[in-house]
């Protein structure tokens, strides 16, 4: 919600004061008892204001931002409108804010009409939202609702953040010579084509922890047990049946 300060354009009769309301951009407390989510359904053709990570970052931790979310990823309340099933719906549009700063679009994505949101690494809070459960992978643009755009930019802060080490995520697994920290243990089973200086490659986790393969019977061949016959006596019962 946009803080507005009164402020007198002139006087007319009877004591009444002829008021305009201009945007205040303060970042005092007393803005944040009126941050709120703007409700303006058709935005094609405003401007979407800026504001800094720490004002995003202030309204994501505030009580506006958890009555309007509920708690949820900013995704979960939007709603593509397409007709046929869900699958089968085209891609997202290409952008919804132009290059002047300006909604081309009336029901823009869900971070373009928040106008507190954006995608910064130093943000993992809001990026986090955009992740596949315990992994570091976007989950599909379908799914999120997001404009081509935005989706290039979640994935260029992605990279950002983990870069800077805002956001924690798992590396590769790396192979070692067992031999020289473990030298009591077999480690025999383990392809030795470890040099030194050099990562060690192709072993694999079957390599590592071996298992053994479970022999199982052959299969009863079907030998003496006159199989053909048993059409010739589904025939003569279903003539009975007749």
């Amino acid at each position: 919600m946009y803080l507005f300060r009164k402020i007198v354009s002139g006087v007319v009769p009877k004591n009444s004061h002829l008021t305009t309301l201009i945007r205040n951009c303060s970042s005092t407390k007393d803005v944040e008892d009126y941050w709120a989510y703007n409700y303006i359904s058709h935005k094609r053709g405003l401007f979407k204001p800026k504001h800094t990570v720490d004002e995003q970052i202030r309204y994501m931790n505030s009580e506006v931002y958890y009555d309007t979310y509920k708690g949820l990823p900013v995704f979960k309340w939007y709603k593509r409108n397409v007709r046929g099933q869900e699958v089968l719906q085209p891609k997202p549009r290409l952008f919804c804010i132009d290059k002047e700063g300006k909604f081309n679009v009336n029901n823009a994505c869900p971070v373009c009409r928040d106008e507190y949101l954006f995608f910064d690494y130093r943000n993992p809070a809001l990026i986090e939202q955009f992740l596949a459960a315990g992994t570091d992978q976007v989950i599909p643009i379908l799914k999120t609702g997001l404009c081509r755009e935005q989706y290039n930019l979640l994935k260029a802060q992605l990279l950002k953040a983990k870069e800077h080490g805002t956001i924690t995520f798992t590396i590769d697994f790396r192979s070692f010579d067992y031999e020289q920290w473990y030298p009591n243990l077999d480690v025999s089973h383990i392809k030795k084509n470890y040099e030194s200086g050099k990562s060690q490659s192709g072993v694999s986790i079957q390599d590592i922890l071996p298992m053994p393969l479970v022999n199982f019977p052959a299969h009863k061949k079907d030998m003496n047990t006159d199989w053909d016959e048993w059409w010739l006596r589904h025939d003569k019962f279903a003539m009975k049946g007749k």
